[in-house]
């Protein structure tokens, strides 16, 4: 939940800018609406990584491990939407990384996971209010989440019956899974003129909470 304010402050900061430029060119008159947008973003991962700490807890009460250096990167996203009035589809595509070591009770590391997830998620978005700088709509999408999951093997081997010299030898594996996905941003703000603007979006799925970004249309 910490990385909420990070969110925010970056997307008040566009906002700010986007302001400032569009008080500077006030006298430009939209021709044609731009039907065209591409969207950066960011989100908070935290429907994924709070999904691998109950995974974690499962398997420390099955096993008897004990999970420790967990880490999970936030979603990084980049899509593509077409507008169509107040109606706007697309797609999205995002990516983000987890990481975690297991021991066997209380001893040595016994292995370490790693997970790449790569998510793609076609978009259909409904404006529901529209007025100069601020657009205010939400968004449903379904798609798939391509995971890559690597795992690390710890061995280890005693070199003499004193128990001195202990040796460790990793063992590589890995696999690819495909799962069902989904995001659901019933609340989301749009600032910015016809060419740029910044986004902020709140809901629940795949790429967390709280998702936060620039779009440029053209």
């Amino acid at each position: 939940m910490e990385m909420k304010p990070k969110f925010i402050m970056l997307f008040f900061c566009i906002v700010s800018n986007i302001c400032f430029v569009n008080a500077q060119d006030r006298s430009a008159i939209i021709t044609t609406p731009k039907k065209h947008e591409i969207r950066l973003s960011i989100s908070d991962n935290l429907t994924l990584s709070i999904a691998d700490v109950f995974g974690s807890v499962l398997l420390r009460v099955a096993t008897g491990s004990k999970i420790s250096d967990e880490k999970s990167s936030a979603v990084f996203g980049i899509g593509y939407r077409y507008h169509m009035n107040r109606l706007r589809i697309g797609a999205d595509c995002g990516f983000g990384t987890s990481s975690k070591i297991i021991h066997s009770g209380m001893k040595m590391p016994t292995s370490k996971e790693q997970e790449l997830n790569f998510l793609f998620l076609p978009v259909v978005e409904f404006v529901y209010f529209r007025s100069g700088l601020f657009e205010l709509y939400g968004s449903a999408a379904v798609g798939v989440d391509f995971t890559r999951r690597s795992e690390k093997e710890f061995s280890t081997s005693i070199r003499d019956k004193g128990g001195v010299g202990v040796a460790k030898t990793a063992v590589r594996q890995s696999e690819s899974s495909t799962s069902f996905a989904w995001q659901a941003n019933p609340v989301a703000l749009r600032v910015g003129n016809h060419r740029i603007g910044g986004f902020l979006e709140a809901g629940l799925g795949y790429k967390g909470i709280v998702t936060a970004g620039v779009s440029f249309k053209f």
